[in-house]
Parts: C-alpha cells; sequence; structure tokens
C-alpha cells in the first residue's frame, strides 16, 4: 500500500484538524495510508533528535508528502526540504486566504488552494490521481 506523509503544524493542529480528516479520507480513498505525523507520535522537549529521526524515516519510506502550509513553520519547510532532496512528490495543500510560498511553491510538484476542508479532500483526489498518471 502507498503511503503519504502528511507535513502540518504541530501549534496549529486543532486548527486544521478536520481539513486533514479529509485529507486522510482522500488517502483512504485512493487506497493510501496517510502517516499523520502529528498525531501519531508524541515527544517530549528533550526528545528532539528522536524525533527528527522518526520524521526523517517515515519521510523515506513515505510515497508522497502532502504538506499544508496555511501556517508557516520551520519544521514543515524542513520536512518539504527533505522530501524534495529524496525526489518525493509534494503536495502543497494552503487556504485561500494564506499567503502563497514561494519556497514552497517552487519545490512543490502540486498546489492545492482550498476553501473548505471537502473542497480540500475533492482536490487532492483529483491531485493523486494526476500524480499517480505520472508515476505510470
Amino acid at each position: 500500500m502507498k503511503t503519504a506523509f502528511i507535513s502540518r503544524s504541530y501549534e496549529h493542529r486543532a486548527q486544521y484538524d478536520a481539513a486533514i480528516a479529509h485529507v486522510v479520507a482522500s488517502l483512504r480513498r485512493m487506497n493510501m495510508e496517510g502517516i499523520d505525523f502529528v498525531r501519531r507520535y508524541s515527544f517530549a522537549e528533550g526528545q528532539a533528535r528522536e524525533m527528527m529521526a522518526a520524521t526523517l524515516q517515515s519521510i523515506q519510506q513515505a510515497d508522497v508528502l502532502i504538506a499544508e502550509v496555511s501556517e508557516k513553520v520551520i519544521g514543515v519547510g524542513i520536512e518539504i526540504g527533505y522530501a524534495a532532496a529524496l525526489g518525493k512528490p509534494i503536495v502543497y495543500a494552503r487556504k485561500l486566504d494564506a499567503p502563497f510560498s514561494t519556497t514552497v511553491g517552487g519545490l512543490a510538484t502540486i498546489a492545492i488552494v482550498y476553501d473548505n476542508p471537502q473542497d480540500l479532500e475533492d482536490k487532492l483526489i483529483d491531485a493523486l490521481h494526476s500524480l499517480d498518471k505520472e508515476t505510470k
């Protein structure tokens, strides 16, 4: 089964939980597993090295990285850069009212601008179909 690493803000997680739930639903519909690192793992303040080792390993194993970047977050930028260095496809998703990131936009394979969680789900399915066709 293909997997997608979901990169998003830990600090703003509650604000985007509904959107991420729709991302996971999209992935299920595509017969993919979503690795929502923010929900799956919990690390204490002194475990920064362990957290980053787990993050990098999860990105290495994933087939695609999906980044919700409506909020600018250093950790998400690092994850995107690492995925790009590995040659992984990157799906950049941001809310309609969020500013465009030239850095992420420059690395993304596909960019999605969404209005609400259902809109994100619909657009993500189209994006994943597009990526699937490119890799065949």
